[in-house]
């Protein structure tokens, strides 16, 4: 090993650096793209094991719609809870209720995060070819050096190309949503975006929809 040029270490060093640069990009667009699903969301949390939200009223937002092409799954507020409640016009203005959506895939589960992604296997690519282009006319022991570093590049870098093809692309903002159950589709709301802790007294519970409802263990 201690053969080996300067150029050999140089262009293995930098393939790897390369992937970590990948991988550090694709981290900063996931924590970017959380961020601003969290503002979205506000103080609204999810319930996984109920598939619902809850807003800082303490009101249920059960599932709507599902939305095939996009990708997304909608949530809506009883909109007699909605218009009645005292802070409404700091969180809709809609008068169907509220609305929530949440993203079904994983990450990048838009084409905002798999135009990052994208980015992040191009650099990828970069650490794969620039060590087999550095192979071209070398020895054989300096050759087969950037080859093991192309491949280590390849298999480091492999997670990012699976996840990218996997993943199915869809735009969370301004979709056609698909009405569930027959019903027909609601306007959608354009004030769903963050609605944080007011300082109002908390109303009573509404119940749900028979055709929603769903009792909290």
């Amino acid at each position: 090993m201690g053969d080996l040029s300067t150029t050999v270490w140089l262009g293995s060093a930098y393939a790897a650096f390369l992937v970590a640069a990948a991988y550090g990009l694709d981290l900063l667009a996931r924590r970017a793209s959380r961020h601003t699903t969290d503002w979205r969301s506000g103080t609204f949390r999810y319930h996984e094991d109920h598939d619902a939200w809850v807003c800082p009223e303490d009101q249920w937002l059960w599932p709507e719609a599902f939305d095939p092409e996009n990708r997304v799954m909608r949530y809506r507020a009883n909109p007699t809870v909605c218009n009645s409640c005292p802070v409404k016009q700091a969180c809709t203005g809609s008068d169907s209720g509220r609305e929530v959506i949440r993203n079904v895939d994983p990450w990048p589960h838009s084409e905002a995060g798999r135009f990052h992604r994208g980015i992040a296997c191009s650099a990828t690519a970069l650490a794969v070819l620039l060590p087999l282009a550095l192979a071209v006319g070398r020895p054989v022991a300096e050759a087969g050096a950037l080859v093991l570093a192309s491949l280590l590049a390849a298999v480091a870098s492999w997670p990012l190309w699976r996840h990218l093809r996997r993943s199915p692309a869809g735009f969370p903002d301004h979709v056609a949503r698909q009405p569930a159950l027959g019903l027909p589709a609601e306007p959608s709301d354009r004030f769903a975006t963050r609605w944080g802790s007011f300082p109002s007294p908390k109303p009573e519970s509404a119940s749900q929809p028979e055709w929603k409802r769903s009792t909290p263990s």
